[in-house]
This record gives C-alpha cells, structure tokens and sequence, in this order.
C-alpha cells in the first residue's frame, strides 16, 4: 500500500512525515470504505517479473506481496480472466502498513508449476570472490538444519521451548540474509508451524511473519545498509579479502575499480545506476530473489568496490568509462627512502614477476604505513621470496658501482648516505645491501 500511496517517492531517498501521512491515510480509507479491489499482473515491475498488482478505482493501491504471486498465478491460470476480483479482510494502519485481501475461487484441484521469470544468475556463482562467511550466517544454517532434521519432522511431540531456542536463533542469524535461501526457508518454516496441533508451537510463526513483512521496510534496511555494512567492511575476513583483490591486481586501484564495475554493470534491473544508495541495492537483491551463493559474490564484490573507492577517495557513485585514471607501479618515489627508491628501480628490469610484486608491495607498505593491517597472504609471498630477493640485491649490490649498476656510485669516502637506508660503502667502492634493509624484508 505504501508505494500506491505514495507514486512519487524517490528510490534511496528516506519517506518524509507527509508521505508517511499520505500512507495512513490511503489505508484509512482502505479499511473505512472496504472498496472492491482487482488483482493483475503488473507489466511496468521491472523488479519481479511476476509481480501483482492491487487497483481499485481506475489506481493502483499497492501490490501482492511476493510471497503469495505464485498462488494469484494459480488462480488467474484456472479463472481464464485476465484479473481477479478480491474483497478487503484486515488493515493495519502505519506508516508502513498494509492490507490483506481475500479472493472467492473454487478451490484448486491441482497447482501447477509456477513458470519464474528471473535474472540469468550463472555468471554470480561461478569463478568470483565470496563474501567470507559471518558468525550470524553460520548460525542461521546450524539453527536451520537442526530445526529440519530434529524438530520439524515431530513437530508435535517436540519440546516448545527447544524449538522456540532455534527459532530465535534462525530469526537473528537470518536478519541481513536476503538470499532466495533465506526467503524460501522462512515460507516453508511459517507453514510447518501454523500447521502444528499446539497453539505455544502455531505461534512461533508470528515472529518469523513479522520478520518477512518487515524484512525490507526503512528502518531493517537503514542498519543494514549503514551499521552491518561499517561491520562487514572492517571484519579481518574481508579486510583480507580485499587484500587479496589487490594482490591479484597488482595493487592498481583504478584498474581493479574497472574490473569490478564491469562485472556490477551486468546486474540484472540497471542495478549498476543505483550503486551509490546501498539501502536500494540490498532491497532490490531482495525482490530480485537472489540465490545465496551470488548474492554472497555480489556482496564482495560491493565491499571490494566500497573499500576501494574509499581508498581513492572518491564517492561510492556509478562510473563512466573515461573516469578511470591510470595506475603507475608507484605515484610518489620521491618521498620514498633513497635506497628502496632504487631497488624499485632495479626489480623493474633484474627481478622475476614474483619478487618484482614483493619490492612492490613492500614500498606501498612502507610508504601507506600498512603495519597495521597485515595480510597473511602477502606475508606469505614475502617470506618465499625475501631470501632470494635479498640475495639477489646483494649480488647486483656488490658488483663495482658502474655506469650499468642500477646502484648508483658512491665515493667510498661517504659512509652512510641516507640514515635509515642508506647502502654501506666497502673500501674496494662496491655497495653492500645494509643489513636494516634485511631486517626490513625479513620484519615484512
């Protein structure tokens, strides 16, 4: 009903007290006047594709909630009419309410498979990063399985404050879950349970129905846009992740920001332009019916996007193509130490890939002072590759200073140039890697 009432909402924006207002008041008049309503389907949801509509009066006063569409489907399938005549049965007036109509129909003898018109999901569960797992998502799926394989099957001779314990605990860990998984397990979960004998066990199911009615409105998808968001992105397991995004891109930002937006750009429903708002993107995710497993790729991916634009520092925003600036190995030499500034230098031509990524990272280390969030796969590399990389330092390090050298000359009378990494100078006038230097490669 919100969104009959209110036609001139702005996705993304937060409803103002008057169209608040404007709700409560066509749901008043709902629940007054009880008017005749007509269902059909809805031809400009470019969300679901099998999404009905609720008109009375020549104007669309809302919509069927998603989870009953299938069965309006049945019912219009075995009516032959193109829509469907219902009577108002309940109202509940808030800013976010809703009304439940009923449809007079000789009952179905036989359903038959709903056809599902849904996005093409086979590029978002295959071959992409994974969002890393949460403890509440664990939860919900220990919670699920112990419900369907202990409680459900002897629903009435279970113990009810057992069964209450999982619920709650399916209900919390299911709170920011938006997957097609999630959703189909809640439908199936309200059904076993309205269907028990014991009345304590039928009502289980209100609080599962009042999660499902509220599981989109403003004030869910606000925390979950904004606090659980802030949550994830600074969770160690996709701080790492992210990491290893970098890694696997050479640590070019803007590239990565590239690939990134070339994947988001194939989201089903022009996702892409809504990229900024992340409240739209998640309710829309929703009502797409995602499968989990993309919906876990797309949330990566949205993370990844997050914390690189922010890295940038520039907006969470759509891009166009010629937005994209070029990444450089390293934007700023000059404030580098002398010594690692020419070790750039020389893994640019004498390295292998592998240790050429190892002086590469270890310079961005050490110039965005990244003590603090290590990442355990690039210490992993550094620790393959830092011998051999000293080594090989050493060596070219050693060689007599000449006009090949990558090692610039030092008159052997200077003995250290450059306090903190500065290269020794041997009194035959070759160059010896310092030994802080090591320790630098071997404390990375």
């Amino acid at each position: 009903m919100h969104y009959g009432a209110n036609g001139d909402s702005v996705a993304g924006q937060k409803d103002t007290e008057e169209m608040h207002m404007r709700t409560r008041e066509l749901l008043s008049w709902i629940d007054r006047v009880r008017p005749i309503v007509t269902l059909s389907p809805d031809p400009e949801n470019r969300v679901h594709g099998r999404a009905i509509q609720a008109r009375s009066l020549g104007k669309r006063i809302g919509r069927v909630a998603f989870e009953c569409v299938n069965l309006v489907w049945d019912l219009l399938r075995a009516s032959g009419k193109p829509m469907l005549l219902a009577r108002v049965k309940e109202v509940a007036i808030q800013n976010h309410g809703y009304a439940v109509v009923t449809v007079s129909a000789d009952e179905l003898q036989e359903t038959q498979a709903p056809i599902v018109q849904e996005p093409e999901w086979g590029l978002w569960v295959s071959d992409l990063p994974l969002l890393p797992p949460s403890e509440q998502l664990q939860a919900e799926e220990e919670a699920a399985f112990v419900l369907e394989n202990v409680f459900f099957p002897c629903l009435n001779e279970c113990d009810v404050q057992e069964l209450a314990t999982y619920v709650n605990i399916w209900l919390e860990g299911s709170r920011h879950d938006l997957s097609r998984e999630a959703r189909q397990k809640r439908a199936l979960y309200i059904e076993l349970l309205e269907a028990a004998e014991d009345k304590e066990v039928r009502q289980l199911a209100e609080a599962l129905k009042e999660q499902r009615r509220r599981i989109c409105e403003r004030e869910p998808l606000d925390e979950m846009a904004t606090e659980w968001w802030q949550q994830r992105q600074e969770d160690p397991d996709v701080q790492r992740l992210w990491q290893q995004w970098r890694l696997k891109n050479d640590n070019k930002l803007w590239a990565g920001l590239r690939l990134i937006d070339s994947l988001l750009r194939q989201l089903p429903g022009d996702l892409y332009g809504d990229i900024g708002q992340m409240d739209v993107v998640l309710s829309r995710l929703y009502y797409l019916n995602t499968p989990r497993k993309a919906f876990q790729s797309i949330m990566a991916l949205l993370m990844m996007r997050c914390l690189t634009c922010c890295e940038l520092g520039i907006d969470m925003r759509p891009m166009t193509e010629d937005e994209y600036e070029q990444d450089g190995i390293i934007k700023n030499p000059l404030d580098i130490p002398t010594t690692i500034a020419r070790v750039v230098a020389f893994g640019a031509t004498r390295c292998n890939d592998s240790q050429k990524q190892t002086i590469e990272l270890l310079v961005h280390w050490l110039r965005d002072d990244y003590e603090q969030s290590h990442c355990e796969e690039i210490e992993s590399l550094a620790a393959d590759t830092q011998v051999r990389l000293a080594n090989a330092i050493e060596e070219a390090a050693n060689k007599p200073a000449t006009q090949n050298n990558h090692f610039e000359y030092v008159d052997k009378k200077e003995t250290n140039i450059d306090k903190n990494y500065g290269p020794n100078i041997e009194n035959n006038g070759t160059l010896r890697l310092p030994d802080e230097f090591k320790r630098t490669l071997s404390n990375f």
